[in-house]
């Protein structure tokens, strides 16, 4: 995965500064003068991983009135605010919408460094998670609905002979579509069906 940092700043010489120390780390550096330009640009890339670097007090819409409008778009890519104008309200309302870490200006570089490190890490496992329930959803969505049936009577812990009574099927057709979901589902216990439902439901 590249490091990229997306800068959204209005002030042109923050934007150059910035862009100048980050690049020296060998981390690619795309900069903005607005919200509305980075959208234009990356508004239907949901899977943006790296960090975004973000003003809050701008000319227009700002940082923290965007990430306050409703769900953030991009679950990928942690978010560093930067004022000039820090409160203990402002640094309060922007953890509330979940940022990763709130800066005041100046900036004090090594710390930002730092910081912009443990974000891409954050990224990376964030994508990690992204993608194993990408392949579980997958997996799930594979299933019949009968099939589901059974798996969620199975899990209730009921054997082959009370699902297939409860589900008015025999038994022998209830451990064909066992044995199907579990083919499906690449398992071969019903512990590890469970495993894999559970990821489902973790986010």
């Amino acid at each position: 995965m590249t490091n990229v940092v997306y800068l959204i700043d209005d002030d042109a010489a923050i934007r150059e500064s910035m862009a100048f120390l980050l690049s020296g780390m060998n981390w690619e550096v795309q900069t903005f003068a607005s919200i509305e330009a980075f959208t234009a640009q990356h508004d239907a890339e949901k899977a943006l991983t790296g960090c975004l670097l973000l003003d809050m007090r701008m000319p227009g819409k700002g940082g923290l009135t965007w990430l306050e409008e409703g769900a953030w778009p991009w679950p990928l890519l942690p978010v560093i605010i930067m004022t000039g104008h820090g409160s203990v309200d402002a640094c309060r309302r922007a953890f509330h919408t979940g940022v990763f870490e709130f800066f005041t200006k100046p900036l004090d570089a090594d710390k930002l460094i730092e910081t912009l490190a443990r974000a891409f890490e954050e990224s990376q496992r964030r994508m990690a998670n992204w993608q194993e329930l990408k392949r579980v959803k997958a997996l799930f969505e594979q299933l019949t609905a009968r099939e589901y049936e059974v798996l969620a009577e199975l899990m209730e812990g009921r054997s082959n002979k009370e699902v297939a009574a409860r589900l008015n099927l025999s038994p022998r057709t209830v451990e064909a579509h066992r044995a199907a979901l579990f083919t499906k589902l690449g398992v071969s216990s019903l512990v590890q069906a469970i495993r894999e439902y559970d990821k489902l439901q973790s986010v």
